[in-house]
């Protein structure tokens, strides 16, 4: 009796155009929507972790344009007072006849004269490199 109405109801199904979904289809869509869901978690974490990588950049970019335009400020006034006080040491020196290169004073602020333009071509240079990453 109940094979009757399962033909019947079997019938009425294929005439309408249902038909059964198997168990096993249902799991696999559980499947992919685990794994999507999975590997949509993992996008948006790695595009939020390059949003922070991209503000880092532009908060290191900001440090070095305001390093360079201290040096700008402060490197010719240093530059220039320390060679204007050295050249003055240098004369004087000259003309007491003593040797300059004995004197270790001379030595450091040469160094740091040479130091202090070191530090600006470095500047210049990571500023352009931040210019061809794009950061402006």
């Amino acid at each position: 009796m109940y094979k009757d109405y399962e033909i019947k109801l079997n019938a009425i199904l294929d005439k309408h155009g249902v038909q059964k979904v198997e168990l096993g289809s249902v799991k696999e869509l559980q499947k992919q929507i685990k794994g999507m869901q999975s590997a949509l978690k993992y996008v948006d974490g790695k595009l939020n972790e390059g949003e922070k990588y991209l503000k880092e950049l532009e908060k290191y970019r900001q440090f070095s344009l305001s390093v360079y335009s201290k040096l700008i400020q402060l490197n010719p006034k240093m530059h220039l007072k320390a060679q204007e006080i050295l050249n003055k040491f240098e004369k004087a020196a000259k003309d007491i006849g003593v040797n300059v290169n004995n004197v270790s004073e001379v030595k450091e602020i040469t160094k740091l004269i040479d130091v202090t333009e070191s530090q600006m071509k470095k500047t210049q240079t990571l500023i352009k490199k931040f210019e061809k990453k794009g950061f402006k």
